[in-house]
């Protein structure tokens, strides 16, 4: 089986490559967008088996990106871990827009790779079925 592919969606640079880094520090390939356009872009040539985005960016925001994503046949599938500092009603906003899990900032990077790990094996024992969607506050 091949490592699987993520993709990292942060306006915030620097939250953003610490992300990322996590996640390849955990066995996994990461690709990057400061952006919810370029996030968009780099999902029609490789499809990610798995989206952590934020909320709050400018053009298109975590919330739409989470929409088109749902809405392409592609990534209509694929885990989406939404990584907010928001208040609570956009967290509902965020699994309305069909994220799968709400994790509130500051995340640790052990929760953010132990819950990718855990959508990855249940994507993978469930087929093409989405995991329910939860939310998970980690406090510090």
């Amino acid at each position: 089986m091949a490592t699987p592919l993520g993709l990292v969606v942060d306006d915030d640079a620097e939250l953003r490559v610490l992300f990322a880094q996590i996640l390849r520090l955990g066995g996994l390939r990461v690709l990057e967008a400061g952006s919810g356009r370029e996030a968009l872009r780099l999902v029609q040539p490789s499809v990610p088996d798995f989206v952590v985005t934020d909320i709050e960016m400018p053009d298109v925001d975590g919330l739409e990106l989470c929409r088109q994503l749902r809405q392409l046949p592609a990534t209509s599938k694929v885990p989406i871990v939404v990584v907010t500092g928001s208040a609570v009603t956009q967290e509902d906003e965020a699994t309305a827009a069909g994220c799968d899990i709400v994790l509130r900032k500051p995340c640790s990077g052990a929760l953010l790779l132990a819950t990718i790990q855990r959508l990855l094996v249940q994507t993978a024992g469930e087929g093409t079925e989405r995991s329910s969607t939860s939310r998970i506050t980690e406090t510090t």
